[in-house]
Order: C-alpha cells, then sequence, then structure tokens
C-alpha cells in the first residue's frame, strides 16, 4: 500500500512503511464499518418484512408492529432480528 522508488535509502523505509501501516489499519476499519452496516441493513429489512406479516395477520398498523417486535423482544430477551424472523417464519405466533 506503499511504495518506493529506487534507488532508496534506509532512511526513505520508515516513512513508507508507516504510511502503509496507517493504510492498512484504515482498510481494516473501513471493513468493519461496511460488515456493521450490511449487518444493520439485513436487520432492518427482516423488521420491515416482519412488521408487513404483523400488519397483515393481526391487522396493526406500522407503529404498532414496530412496537409489538420492540415489546416482545425486550420481554423474551431475544434481538428484534430474532423476533423478527420467528415472526416471518412463523415458528411462533403472534400474540397481542
Amino acid at each position: 500500500m506503499a511504495y518506493v522508488v529506487k534507488p532508496f535509502t534506509k532512511a526513505d523505509l520508515l516513512p513508507a512503511m508507516e504510511i502503509a501501516l496507517s493504510r492498512h489499519a484504515e482498510m481494516r476499519a473501513l471493513e468493519s464499518e461496511v460488515a456493521d452496516l450490511t449487518e444493520r441493513f439485513e436487520t432492518r429489512k427482516r423488521i420491515d418484512r416482519a412488521k408487513g406479516e404483523l400488519m397483515k395477520r393481526l391487522g396493526l398498523s406500522e407503529p404498532e408492529a414496530f412496537r409489538w417486535i420492540q415489546k416482545t423482544s425486550m420481554d423474551r430477551r431475544l434481538s428484534m432480528r430474532e423476533v423478527a424472523d420467528a415472526v416471518v417464519s412463523g415458528m411462533s405466533t403472534p400474540k397481542h
């Protein structure tokens, strides 16, 4: 991620290595951020799908469906994503 043009001296190596290490750290941070955003986006999609199911099955409004997922998540000590997955897969019968 850095290069040294020939001819170079020993003094040229340290700054090049520092730049390379810095760029590597930046890349790692960006990869981590992308992974986190991807995970959050996937969770959001699943929650939206579960809200739609609850709206259809229970006749809830969108805010009510979101609140149901949120409350169930807290009551059962599950993530909202786990609750949403259960709603969509039909593993648990939603109770209002």
